[in-house]
């Protein structure tokens, strides 16, 4: 091992990873985390994660964290976090949902943080951004193209320009080129969605999620893997999340936390959607929500609320 991945190796130590499905509060909770002055905050690096599996959908196995995979992506987080003098990465890319057991394969000793959001107005939240933003240049964060750009080499676009025509390409020619896929890629995805009200797939999506991230994450280390519920989510839990990731107290990010809890703000998603729309949602997510509400595990593992 060269020095400079000794370095590299060293500073990835108890790396924190966000996961969830869209929508799901991974992005408030990557705010409230990134003003702590330990942590370098690295918002969906998603092409770093996919690095040796482009051709694959986000459901990456385990065994796709080959070698050749780990050292890249170590490497390259672990590059960020020196350049930027900070000791620990904290990262959010709800894809990684999918694949909790490739995450704990290329990062050993993460601390994975699951953000859990009752599914109907997930889904909901899902469809919205999904119909708003899947296509064109405005959906997109600031600074994410030029992140892109770093992220991808030359020789990977051939995986990733498709993509790029589909976003970009104007609304009378897009049946040319098919529907960008927004949000976690399912294998099959583009089927379902010849097959399937958007809405419906947006279902699919928020399912797999929570179902893929929760069987792994709960046969983790209690002090590796915990839930939080974005409802439930309070104050207290942002001191137990402080505990969970090992971080010093910080009164910053507690001010800031403070600042974006209002629980009076209406779901005006939810309470203007058509009633056969929540019926379509609830056929598809009825399962996963009685079997986070009855299992056990979720009040052992789950740390807010």
């Amino acid at each position: 091992m060269t020095p400079t991945q000794s370095d590299q190796k060293d500073v990835l130590y108890k790396p924190i990873i966000i996961i969830g499905a869209p929508r799901s509060g991974t992005t408030l909770m990557g705010d409230i985390l990134s003003k702590h002055p330990d942590v370098l905050y690295l918002g969906e690096p998603r092409l770093t994660w996919r690095y040796g599996n482009d051709r694959k959908s986000d459901q990456f196995k385990p065994d796709d964290a080959r070698p050749e995979v780990i050292r890249y992506i170590r490497d390259t987080f672990g590059r960020a976090v020196k350049d930027a003098g900070r000791s620990r990465l904290l990262e959010k890319t709800p894809s990684n949902s999918l694949r909790v057991g490739f995450i704990d394969r290329v990062m050993p000793d993460c601390k994975i943080i699951h953000m859990i959001r009752d599914g109907v107005p997930g889904t909901l939240a899902i469809h919205d951004l999904w119909t708003r933003h899947a296509s064109g240049l405005r959906g997109l964060a600031e600074g994410r193209i030029t992140q892109r750009l770093k992220e991808v080499q030359l020789r990977r676009l051939p995986y990733y320009g498709m993509e790029v025509l589909r976003r970009t390409m104007p609304k009378p020619l897009r049946g040319l080129v098919g529907t960008n896929i927004w949000g976690p890629r399912l294998p099959g995805m583009r089927g379902m969605l010849k097959e399937l009200p958007l809405l419906e797939v947006c279902a699919m999506q928020w399912r797999a999620c929570v179902e893929q991230a929760c069987l792994y994450g709960r046969t983790m280390p209690e002090d590796r893997y915990c839930e939080f519920h974005l409802e439930t989510f309070s104050m207290d839990g942002v001191r137990k999340l402080l505990e969970f990731c090992e971080l010093s107290a910080c009164d910053e990010l507690t001010a800031y936390a403070e600042s974006k809890f209002n629980r009076n703000i209406p779901n005006r998603r939810l309470d203007e959607a058509d009633p056969a729309d929540l019926e379509a949602v609830r056929r598809w997510i009825e399962p996963t929500m009685k079997w986070l509400e009855s299992d056990n595990r979720d009040q052992a593992k789950t740390a807010g609320g």
